[in-house]
């Protein structure tokens, strides 16, 4: 069984842009830390769909 790893990384894409908005008043950067993790994870779930839709269209 193939996992698509899609939908956990949109999760922590989501995760990550709340955490930096509530550690914004104990930390200074936490907002820039949570926007720079959250592309980083938005990158890696549009790697992840790129590379399940090409492993469905070499299959059909």
């Amino acid at each position: 069984m193939k996992k698509n790893y899609t939908v956990l990384f949109i999760l922590l894409f989501i995760a990550s842009i709340a955490g930096g908005m509530t550690f914004k008043v104990t930390f200074d950067y936490s907002m820039i830390i949570g926007v720079g993790l959250a592309t980083i994870f938005l990158f890696a779930a549009a790697f992840s769909l790129g590379k399940k839709n090409r492993e469905n269209r070499s299959n059909n």
